[in-house]
């Protein structure tokens, strides 16, 4: 179960570097590159805050599956509905059957936190929207096409 916290970890944070990153992995042409994408609203911090407070003073592993599982709401409804329906199944019984499952390991994770997977379910318009802001590119003033200096 550690091992498996460590790799959710280091998982997480690829996904907060890719999501800094102002350009993803997409290739640049040269047309393309004069082009700018629309921004995104720039999010202040206190924002960003406000939007993250509900599961501030969880543990920090928790707080890592529900960051990843935010960005899957359509399998965070499946598996509240899959655990209303097995209600039944508890510790390694219900591990056993939610692995058959083909979610996302952070949202099979949660189904251990029934509580924490039922709220996700209950705010889903709130879990949509933390799991778009984690997955949108970072916006900002610095978020152009940085190949522009070294073009020539």
């Amino acid at each position: 179960m550690k091992l498996f916290q460590h790799g959710m970890a280091v998982v997480l944070c690829g996904c907060l570097v890719f999501a800094s990153m102002p350009d993803g992995l997409a290739y640049q042409t040269g047309a393309s590159s004069s082009q700018q994408p629309p921004q995104a609203a720039q999010q202040s911090p206190e924002q960003l805050q406000q939007l993250a407070a509900p599961i501030a003073l969880y543990p920090d592993p928790l707080i890592g599956q529900i960051l990843a599982a935010a960005t899957y709401p359509t399998e965070v409804v499946e598996a509240q509905q899959w655990i209303q329906q097995n209600h039944g199944l508890t510790g390694d019984a219900l591990a056993k059957e939610v692995d058959k499952q083909s979610w996302d390991p952070s949202v099979k994770a949660l189904t251990q936190f029934p509580a924490v997977l039922a709220n996700l379910n209950q705010n889903l318009a709130w879990t949509s929207e933390l799991g778009r802001r984690l997955c949108e590119p970072a916006a900002g003033p610095d978020s152009g096409d940085s190949n522009d200096a070294t073009a020539g």
